[in-house]
């Protein structure tokens, strides 16, 4: 079996094109500082796995890229720069896979994935539109109600707001059932011809 012999890593290697003229020292403070730009962008720890593969990605795309930074320009910012995308990149498919789990889960997640799927629905309720409608109605509504002679509206307001019957609104109005009918019929009338519907 074949070993190499141990050799003391800052003496006799030859640093990659890429890191020329670059010590050691820089090169592994470039490695921290793209660590930390990954594991701040994901918002995971350092020692992460996700944090691991993006800084290796980066680097190794800096490493790939080397021939189009022009020369004298500084290459730290670039790659911090590199780091950022492919990290930006990382969080787009974590986002697109969790959105997918959410929407189609698999048969044995059909019952867990039931909030979620709730979650991914429209919200039903009504819009700013409608209910600046709802409030414009509201308010024809009212002005109309009070053009409504006193005995229809009482018994309009009986009826369609608290829910009383025919016979409960004679009783408490003290009137027969059929003026009760009256009174209804001519006060929705009167009702939507000031609404206009």
């Amino acid at each position: 079996m074949f070993t190499a012999p141990m050799t003391n890593p800052a003496a006799g290697l030859k640093a990659p094109p890429f890191l020329a003229g670059v010590s050691p020292e820089e090169t592994a403070s470039l490695r921290l500082v793209v660590t930390a730009v990954v594991a701040c962008v994901l918002g995971e720890r350092k020692d992460h796995p996700d944090v691991e593969d993006c800084t290796h990605e980066a680097l190794s795309r800096a490493i790939e890229g080397k021939s189009r930074l022009r020369e004298g320009e500084p290459w730290r910012p670039w790659v911090i720069g590199i780091a950022r995308h492919v990290a930006l990149d990382a969080l787009r498919r974590r986002k697109k896979a969790r959105r997918e789990e959410s929407i189609a889960p698999g048969p044995q997640e059909q019952e867990d994935a039931a909030p979620a799927l709730v979650d991914a629905l429209p919200d039903p309720s009504p819009g700013p539109e409608e209910r600046t409608a709802s409030a414009e109605r509201a308010a024809r509504l009212e002005r109309a109600l009070g053009q409504i002679p006193e005995d229809q509206r009482r018994a309009l307001v009986l009826f369609h707001v608290e829910g009383l019957g025919y016979g409960d609104i004679a009783k408490r109005l003290g009137v027969p059932l059929g003026t009760v009918a009256t009174w209804l019929s001519r006060g929705r009338k009167m009702l939507a011809e000031s609404v206009g519907e």
